[in-house]
């Protein structure tokens, strides 16, 4: 495992890497990384927060079980400036009734950004809570909708 970090607009982040790619981003707020910058995440990450967006993810090394793994693949699926909300995610996935289940899987995931956790809402269309605050997420859901 190498650990790097990257910074963005909300804050700081230390990247966690496998031999296969990126498999956790640890949201570190407005505390700077004691690790090195990882000059290629920072790139993607700096491309995320533009207004042209990410044209294709960093390597990956997602895991989990298999209910958040599908969660997490349907996250991936939501365009840009669109979102989605947790009972429409569960029916997407075959588990209409575990709406509360995809809210805590979008909690648990361990690459924020990258998979945009903060693309899903609540059915009344209110934001909802968010892993990394719920500031951060009105932040980001403002910006990709401009």
């Amino acid at each position: 495992m190498d650990i790097r970090s990257v910074s963005s607009p909300i804050g700081f982040f230390n990247a966690i890497f496998s031999e296969i790619g990126l498999k956790q981003l640890s949201y570190l707020g407005r505390m700077k990384s004691k690790y090195p910058i990882d000059q290629n995440l920072q790139n993607s990450v700096e491309n995320f927060f533009s207004s042209k967006g990410l044209e294709f993810l960093p390597a990956i090394d997602l895991q989990g079980t298999d209910f958040q793994l599908k969660v997490w693949n349907a996250l991936c699926a939501i365009p840009r400036g669109s979102t989605a909300s947790y009972m429409a995610i569960a029916e997407q996935i075959g588990s209409p009734n575990a709406s509360r289940a995809v809210g805590t899987a979008c909690k648990l995931n361990p690459i924020p950004l990258f998979v945009p956790c903060h693309r899903v809402i609540k059915q009344d269309k209110s934001i909802g809570q968010f892993a990394l605050g719920s500031n951060n997420k009105e932040y980001l859901l403002k910006m990709e909708a401009l």
